[in-house]
């Protein structure tokens, strides 16, 4: 009976083993493939826009990220580069405020006194410089002068106090101005970042996914709202230029409570389904110097912290964000004059090409009241060598 045993088990073993499924390529299937590689078709065209158009690099409102960049084969070559940043500093509102405070004043003094020389010398003008030149020199002054006005109305507040140089005692009220400042430019990087539900279905038990679900049932959109990847690596990088401008060391807290580590800017990838994060910037106190044995008090430490999905509808937009909400602490770098100044600094770059359009309108006002100066004087020529030679 146990050989017949022995015998019967491999048979029983092999009736229990199903046949594997075969794959099948279904319909569904092959249009999603061909929609995603559509989608990646679009992603890289943009990419290399962004990358070489000289058009994108004009109307690009962000500064330029040195991390997160396309693969070394499809980047600006050296040459490129420097033809990039070239243009990008040409096309700023720090490179044309200059015109406002040094070259436009140059100018409509150089102007004045040409006219002022003219009207002095009757017998070099002749009849018809009276009206025609002369005209074109009002013209440009006038010109100068709207774009001076458009300068001072459009130019970002927080750039345009950096670019005034001024170095006078703040105090705390000047503190907290150049703060809310800088919370303002914050809520231009805060964002909010939908939930895709066909990539959180690859696990389905997870918690993010039947929140999601259950928050879809509600005839919701679930969605998370803070700082992504690009932001992060912004507010980063200011902070440690902070740190090495004013030799304040900065601690990271991330695993564990009380275990610090010295702060870097880190590069970070997120996934589409990875939460926005929130910062909160605090002071170490001496109990946790003490039990970290790192650091000293007054040290900053910076925290990130995922955030949780939510109803898109109940999340804040842009016009009634607060922004320290979703940044805590950066009171602690506004507690000097010098501190708040450095960082108010550091922050202001970001806003260099800003408003693209208005950024258009004021080169093309300067540029016009150029125009009519050097059309004034090629008239004035026509007029006076003649008479000289």
């Amino acid at each position: 009976m146990s050989a017949e045993n022995q015998l019967t088990e491999p048979e029983n073993q092999n009736d229990s083993i199903k046949p594997k499924k075969a794959f099948v390529l279904t319909d569904e299937m092959r249009r999603r493939i061909a929609e995603s590689e559509k989608e990646h078709r679009r992603y890289k065209r943009r990419e290399r826009r962004f990358e070489f158009s000289r058009i994108s690099w004009f109307w690009d409102e962000f500064p330029n990220e040195g991390l997160y960049r396309p693969p070394l084969a499809e980047r600006r070559n050296t040459r490129q580069e420097m033809a990039y940043h070239r243009f990008r500093q040409m096309m700023s509102w720090s490179f044309w405020s200059r015109m406002k405070s040094g070259a436009g004043i140059k100018l409509a003094a150089v102007g004045g006194l040409v006219a002022a020389f003219i009207q002095a010398a009757p017998p070099l003008k002749g009849a018809e410089a009276a009206v025609g030149p002369l005209s074109w020199l009002l013209v440009g002054g006038g010109f100068y002068l709207l774009a001076v006005i458009w300068f001072e109305w459009k130019c970002p507040v927080l750039l345009k106090r950096t670019l005034a140089g001024k170095e006078e005692y703040l105090g705390i009220e000047g503190r907290r101005w150049l703060l809310a400042l800088v919370e303002d430019e914050l809520r231009r990087w805060w964002g909010v970042k939908p939930y895709d539900l066909d990539v959180g279905g690859i696990k389905p038990e997870s918690y993010k996914h039947r929140l999601a679900l259950d928050i879809t049932r509600h005839g919701e959109i679930p969605a998370y709202g803070g700082f992504g990847e690009f932001a992060s690596a912004r507010i980063e990088y200011a902070l440690h230029e902070y740190a090495k401008l004013t030799s304040t060391a900065i601690w990271r807290e991330e695993f564990k409570p009380n275990e610090f580590q010295k702060f870097m800017p880190v590069h970070r990838m997120c996934p589409r389904n990875m939460p926005l994060r929130n910062l909160h910037l605090s002071v170490m106190n001496e109990s946790e110097a003490e039990m970290a044995k790192v650091g000293k008090e007054g040290d900053l430490v910076v925290r990130w912290f995922d955030n949780s999905l939510d109803f898109q509808s109940r999340l804040p937009t842009p016009r009634n964000l607060v922004v320290s909400a979703y940044a805590e602490g950066f009171i602690y770098l506004f507690r000097t004059d010098a501190s708040a100044l450095t960082f108010t600094r550091i922050v202001a770059q970001w806003q260099n090409t800003m408003r693209p359009l208005c950024r258009l309108t004021l080169i093309g006002l300067f540029l016009a009241s150029g125009g009519c100066f050097l059309w004034f004087v090629f008239l004035q020529l026509k007029i006076l060598l003649p008479n000289l030679l």
